[in-house]
């Protein structure tokens, strides 16, 4: 490191001054901030101090603004004195060291003390403390205290709040906290660890600090000293460390850190340069997250604990990227070199720090400020200042039909096609005919890969296309309209509503067919029970083991019971034998490509075919026939359709008729696969022309399912096998719903759905679809996150008779083959909850049903609680427990008529606390308007209402008796 910069301690708004440290040059210049040209700093040197000896580390002092710490390459610590206005006086003091070895650190505390760390030598202490109070300290003192004996100190901080405190770093050792007021020299705590180097304490919360690895080893570790001082032995959990990013910046040229600083303007806030110019800034937050005790043991599965640690990365920032990055590459000499944040009190309202290039040019780099919050009410509308000032357009019809045309407009523009608005989208997207003078649309097009036509269907081709704000808050929406619309676990009626998304339509086709498959125990073999499992599974072999897929407890699965299993279920199914490339597993190939929903029947295909010619997707029912190895059904379809005359003559007959192609044959299919766009042709004329199966099975264009069932019926099974496993494994990572052809409803299917969700924030599919096995057949701790999220957002949409509907359905599916509910019971859709915490109003008299966040209860075993005993909850103005939330002690809400506490007793009456045997039932009852929320008497309500349609509350305006 060849020069430093440090910002002033002292430094204010209208004296803004820093220190440039030139370590190669020996010189010290302090400087003053003239004017900042936007992000570039002029500056003037009003103080220079040259000729130093070499020294290696340096600080400011924290008491007087004048004396700069250096420590010098034979291990002296010197003081100079850096003031404009005495420019003699260079030293201060000097304090010289028995044994010469180099100075790692060196650091002033506010108590005005100085400690220096030395390299080790045997024989010698490493840390010196020296009192700048002592009046009589002179050259030849003694260090006020002597620690650390034969162990090499590379870093050490004061804490400014503990001036009596430093943490210390021993060299490949440990992080160590001293107490100056301690006699014992071995400090009061310490961590073994190799993270020892440019130790920082954070200003703003001085129970964290952070410490980097050695050169070449780019590890950041963030530290609670707190646990470090309550570590023990016996506890190996509370280690101190609560973070660790490794390596935290691009390490692909041995990467060293050059200065670690935490930012004092913002708490959890730190920056990080390296050897290579690569500078960030990450902010660090916490969460407030509680797993619920009572929840059933931890499941292995790696997810489980993936919110255990209190601490995240909130938001990281690169300002800088490394000299050699690809788009950011520039001169090795013209990277930062130095940097350090400007203190509380400058003319930044953000977090920003100057940064030193070896040309000494200073430049001020900001912390990008967060991202500005909208205000988006519950119907989607942006609010500013209790104004609408943006709303979703209007409703055409439903939610698929409207999807439908704002998906049209948005790849048309993508595409700069202008599509006949009378189509409908399948017709749109999917017809093609060679002479068509204006292409529509394709979803099957030959330059994009089905996963990326469906993500640019699912983002609207965004960034390329910007659609209107308001169709955007209307896109919001659908989730919620279709769940009102009915989508739930019904596939058929599922089918309809997500009409516009065709891949989300072939997911619901998937599970329907796996219900099809599964309906009178049809998925069940050797004491096997095969239900939902997708093709990887089924051709590997696999079963996840899991008591409800064992018919037979007593069951020992293995690849022979597994075969047989299958072998099973397809002479069970009648299934017609295998015909394809040689394999010794033709009963796993038929039942697999049963799933995939290829006809293994020539009437059956030939149904299909028929649907897909009315459908307007004539290449792809002629391709299929082919595929599936009926020449003679592609060759009737392919004269019906030129004789309605809606395919062209392209001689694409003679070329399927033919058990192998010429060379002039190949050259015209490559002519026509150039000349098409259509996928399925282009697909069936490269097997044309290359004659493997394999290139039909790469070509991404095409569906999955298609892509698969060539695979199962041609390919050999080693390269089957591998085909599948890599498809599998990008299906998952991408996030690409067609995988749960592969996947099945397992736990791969959960991995999948977990990117998915990331990516376009379909969660109420994800839950929909895995209904079905979910927790009958896995048990993922992912799944009761997902369910419960589901439920909490259609109590906010309000739509209680779906939920009720839903969890009824889950209830009825979620049972074992004994009769057992697999279901945990959920918490009713309509519950009276507390409008401070929003908890159930029911008395919780057992500990076990509290939540434990808003209702701590105390270990029994270790306070001695007794059987009866319950904890206070926090002290309120309610007058009874009666009247008041037994979680948070808030009062319940009043009558909208009495305006007394709801839940009390009639007050018009005398003596109502003594006469409650004779009071009207309904008096009991708490009643609420869901449209103003204001609560009721029952009675009282029910009198007002007979007269009146207003509600009673004073500008309220609700229309509450014409809801009823």
């Amino acid at each position: 490191m060849e020069a430093a910069i440090r910002w002033s301690p002292h430094a204010t708004q209208h004296n803004p001054r820093f220190l440039i440290i030139d370590v190669a040059g020996n010189r010290l210049r302090l400087c003053q901030i003239e004017r900042w040209d936007k992000s570039k700093v002029k500056y003037k040197q009003i103080c220079l101090r040259d000729k130093l000896p070499n020294y290696t580390a340096f600080d400011w002092s924290k008491r007087d603004e004048s004396v700069v710490g250096i420590g010098s390459a034979s291990g002296e610590a010197i003081m100079v004195r850096l003031d404009p206005d005495r420019p003699g006086n260079e030293y201060m003091h000097s304090f010289p060291i028995r044994h010469q070895r180099k100075c790692n650190s060196i650091a002033f505390s506010t108590k005005n003390f100085v400690a220096t760390g030395l390299d080790r030598v045997r024989n010698d202490v490493c840390l010196n403390i020296y009192d700048l109070n002592n009046p009589n300290i002179t050259a030849n003192s003694e260090p006020y205290r002597k620690l650390a004996s034969s162990e090499a100190i590379s870093s050490i901080k004061f804490f400014s709040s503990q001036p009596d405190t430093l943490v210390a770093g021993v060299s490949r050792q440990c992080i160590r906290i001293y107490d100056l007021r301690d006699s014992a020299t071995s400090g009061v705590a310490q961590h073994p660890t190799r993270q020892v180097h440019n130790i920082a304490i954070d200003p703003l919360d001085e129970n964290y600090f952070i410490s980097a690895g050695t050169t070449g080893d780019p590890i950041v570790t963030v530290w609670d000293q707190r646990f470090i001082k309550q570590r023990s032995t016996s506890d190996s959990a509370s280690n101190g460390a609560v973070l660790e990013f490794r390596p935290i910046v691009d390490n692909s040229r041995a990467s060293t850190i050059w200065s670690l600083r935490y930012c004092g303007t913002k708490r959890g806030m730190f920056g990080v340069l390296a050897n290579t110019g690569e500078f960030k800034i990450i902010e660090l937050a916490q969460h407030s997250h509680r797993p619920d005790p009572h929840q059933s043991p931890p499941n292995t599965h790696p997810h489980a604990q993936a919110w255990a640690p209190q601490h995240y990365t909130k938001v990281s920032h690169n300002l800088r990227y490394p000299y050699y990055t690809e788009g950011h590459r520039q001169d090795e000499q013209a990277r930062v070199i130095a940097y350090d944040f400007i203190a509380p009190g400058s003319r930044f309202a953000t977090p920003s720090a100057l940064a030193l290039y070896p040309n000494r040019d200073i430049e001020v780099f900001k912390a990008p400020p967060p991202a500005p919050r909208i205000n988006v009410s519950a119907l989607e509308q942006i609010y500013k200042d209790r104004t609408v000032i943006a709303f979703p357009s209007p409703r055409q019809g439903i939610v698929a039909e409207d999807l439908i045309e704002l998906q049209n407009k948005t790849l048309s523009e993508k595409l700069d096609i202008s599509p006949d608005p009378r189509d409908s989208l399948t017709g749109r997207l999917d017809k093609f005919t060679i002479d068509h003078p204006q292409r529509s649309i394709s979803l099957q097009s030959a330059k994009q890969s089905s996963h990326q036509m469906h993500q640019d269907l699912l983002t609207l081709a965004y960034p390329d296309v910007r659609i209107p704000l308001d169709e955007y808050l209307k896109i919001l929406q659908t989730h919620k309209r279709r769940c009102q619309e009915g989508y739930n676990l019904d596939c058929r009626k599922n089918k309809e509503i997500v009409a516009n998304d065709p891949w989300l339509v072939d997911a619901w086709n998937l599970v329907e067919r796996m219900d099809a498959h599964a309906w009178g125990d049809g998925m069940v073999g050797g004491g096997l029970e095969l239900k939902y499992l997708g093709i990887a599974s089924i051709w590997a072999n696999e079963l996840e083991m899991y008591d409800q897929r064992l018919i037979d407890p007593d069951t020992k699965t293995s690849e022979a019971i597994f075969v047989e299993a299958v072998r099973e279920i397809c002479e069970t199914k009648e299934l017609p034998p295998f015909c394809g490339v040689s394999t010794q597993y033709p009963d796993n190939r038929q039942l697999c490509l049963s799933l995939c929903g290829w006809n293994l029947s020539k009437i059956g295909l030939r149904e299909r075919c028929s649907m897909l010619v009315d459908e307007g997707q004539y290449y792809k029912a002629i391709v299929l026939a082919v595929f599936q190895g009926y020449k003679d059904v592609a060759l009737d379809l392919l004269k019906e359709t030129i004789q309605a005359k809606q395919t062209a003559n392209i001689g694409l007959g003679a070329v399927i008729a033919c058990d192998s192609a010429n060379e002039d044959q190949r050259h015209l299919c490559a002519w026509m696969a150039d000349a098409t766009d259509e996928p399925y042709l282009k697909g069936l004329l490269a097997y044309f022309i290359s004659g493997d199966w394999n290139t039909v099975v790469q070509m991404e264009q095409l569906s999955l399912t298609d892509r698969v069932g060539v695979a199962l019926k041609y390919l050999p099974d080693d390269k089957l096998t591998h085909f599948l496993k890599l498809c599998t494994q990008e299906t998952i990572a991408y996030g690409n719903i067609e995988g749960l052809l592969l996947t099945g409803l397992t736990n791969r299917a959960m991995d999948l759905f977990e990117h998915y969700i990331a990516k376009f924030g379909d969660l109420q599919s994800a839950v929909l679809i895995m209904s079905r096995a979910c927790p009958l057949y896995i048990q993922d701790p992912r799944w009761p996150l997902w369910k419960d999220m589901y439920l909490n957002q259609m109590q906010v949409w309000r739509t209680f008779l779906e939920r009720t509907h839903y969890i009824k359905e889950h209830n009825h599916r979620s049972v074992s083959r004994e009769g057992r509910s697999i279901n945990k019971p959920s918490s009713p859709s309509l519950a009276i909850r507390c409008y401070n915490c929003q908890q159930d109003l029911a008395l919780r008299k057992d500990s076990r049903t509290a939540r434990k966040y808003l209702l701590p209860i105390p270990d029994r075993s270790k306070h001695h609680v007794g059987p009866q005993t319950r904890p206070h909850p926090p002290k309120g103005n309610a007058s009874s427990p009666a009247l008041a939330c037994p979680n948070c002690n808030a009062q319940m809400p009043r009558c909208g008529l009495c305006m007394m506490w709801l839940g009390s007793p009639d007050p018009s009456k005398v003596g109502a606390a003594q006469a409650l045997k004779e009071e009207d039932m309904e008096a009991r009852l708490m009643v609420f308007c869901m449209s103003c929320t204001h609560g009721f008497h029952g009675h009282h309500a029910r009198d007002w209402f007979a007269r009146h349609a207003m509600c009673p509350v004073p500008d309220c305006q609700c229309m509450c008796g014409l809801l009823k």
